[in-house]
């Protein structure tokens, strides 16, 4: 059997009781006994009823919210975590908040329209937004007007993210009218397109808070499209509306905190990324340089090879210009002399067809009818044609030319 110390049995029991979701954010209703206020501001008291009685502890943070002063005898009803005080070993309640028991037909109608909302699956996890940007930039704030929540939240946004349009949405935080009009104004800001929308309020008692637990305004924050998240109350401070946001803040400041970055944070950031940039762009640039120099000097060896090819060039330019203009002397002697071949060879071949068109022309001349005519003959016609036998004429008129005229005649 393991032997245990009383420190560490006790820490054993206290770690238990701290991580048993049953017995931590209870409400517990009693009568304050041994009440007694430390001048740190803490309160210590004994909570008790017919049968039973705890002790009980509520630092200075929490009792700051108190709306009224308790004594022996009040009939409370408490908020509070359980745990075991080591030094002591003593079970005792860490209360949160304390109300009178006034309240209790509010703190059970709080726990009985909790317990619907919770069956009808309206503060389910899976349901909840994601918030997409890490870098807000419009945001809808709805918050009491002129209210010291919105005073702090309009300082946490020009200190943290001031890059950021915030457009305030004034809204009643208390009483019977409060969750229509937050209703109307949660409605409105979902269809303008907002990155996120925070529902905010300062510290108030149970009954101040009360008008957020509204079954209304939790059914209406499980349907918006945009992300939400509230920072209602004090942390201690738990309304339906928190259960059903997409998120859930302490106070009102902490909400702007919870969904923006620090700007001094972005801006080291971004020194960061600068001479990140800095020192990549600078051995970027050795590199880059080294490189350049290398290439530099092979280009320079390769000059004079390229001044040696650039003269083989031209000399084979002017080599293969001198043979080209050769050529084209030669072709244009060659074409110089056959033209005047050519030339020679029509004079000749002219001449020849002259002296024969006039050996032609001179026969023609010598036997054409006109010179036979001439010399003494006739030629005899008889219907324009000419009759070269005396049978061939007929005993009808014929005609008979002369060189110098024509007669007609009738054969006998």
């Amino acid at each position: 059997m393991q032997e245990l110390t009383v420190s560490s049995l006790l820490r054993y029991l206290k770690s238990r009781l701290d991580n048993d979701s049953n017995i931590q954010k209870i409400t517990v209703i009693g009568e304050i006994s041994n009440y007694h206020r430390h001048f740190s501001g803490h309160l210590y008291f004994t909570l008790k009823d017919e049968k039973a009685a705890i002790n009980c502890v509520m630092f200075k943070s929490a009792a700051a919210s108190l709306s009224f002063e308790p004594k022996n005898g009040d009939k409370v009803i408490v908020y509070a975590n359980t745990s075991i005080f080591e030094a002591s070993g003593q079970l005792q309640l860490y209360i949160l908040k304390m109300d009178p028991q006034g309240l209790g037909d509010l703190y059970a109608r709080y726990e009985a329209l909790k317990k619907k909302l919770t069956q009808e699956g309206k503060f389910d996890q899976d349901h909840k937004i994601e918030l997409e940007k890490i870098y807000l930039e419009k945001v809808a704030v709805l918050v009491g007007d002129r209210s010291a929540a919105m005073s702090d939240i309009k300082i946490c946004f020009s200190r943290r993210w001031p890059l950021c349009k915030v457009d305030y949405y004034p809204v009643l935080v208390q009483g019977p009218e409060a969750p229509k009009d937050i209703i109307a104004k949660l409605k409105k800001a979902d269809d303008l397109g907002y990155d996120a929308i925070i529902l905010a309020r300062g510290g108030g008692s149970f009954e101040d808070l009360f008008c957020f637990s509204d079954e209304e305004l939790v059914n209406t924050i499980y349907e918006l499209k945009t992300f939400i998240v509230t920072g209602i109350g004090h942390e201690q401070d738990f309304s339906l509306a928190d259960f059903a946001a997409d998120l859930r803040a302490a106070t009102p400041t902490a909400a702007v905190e919870l969904i923006t970055p620090d700007i001094a944070d972005v801006l080291e950031l971004l020194e960061e990324y600068e001479d990140s940039l800095k020192i990549s762009l600078y051995e970027n640039f050795e590199q880059r340089q080294m490189e350049f120099d290398f290439l530099y000097k092979r280009l320079s060896s390769y000059q004079d090879r390229f001044v040696i090819i650039q003269n083989r060039i031209d000399s084979m330019m002017t080599i293969i210009e001198k043979d080209i203009r050769y050529m084209i002397g030669n072709k244009l002697n060659y074409i110089d002399q056959s033209v005047s071949d050519m030339s020679y060879k029509l004079d000749y071949r002219l001449n020849e067809a002259r002296l024969s068109f006039k050996r032609l022309n001179t026969l023609l001349e010598a036997y054409s009818c006109e010179n036979v005519l001439k010399r003494g003959y006739t030629m005899v016609l008889q219907n324009d044609r000419v009759i070269k036998n005396s049978v061939d004429l007929k005993n009808d008129e014929f005609e008979v030319k002369f060189h110098d005229g024509t007669i007609k005649a009738i054969k006998r």
